[in-house]
């Protein structure tokens, strides 16, 4: 079993896909893609953007 193969198999293209490797490579290929294109921060532990944090309400003014 390809990598491609075991991948199509994890995400239940099953039987119907059969004959369509093509398309699975296509898909597969695009997926790495788009895996690569994020950036991972150097400190695994790092969260990758800020956390939001909502505003404290303004004092209302009598």
């Amino acid at each position: 079993m390809t990598d491609d193969d075991a991948l199509a198999r994890a995400a239940g293209l099953g039987d119907p896909w059969r004959g369509r490797a093509a398309e699975i490579a296509e898909a597969v290929a695009h997926a790495r893609r788009l895996a690569g294109a994020f950036p991972r921060p150097a400190d695994e532990t790092a969260e990758p953007m800020p956390a939001f944090a909502v505003p404290q309400p303004k004092a209302a003014r009598a």
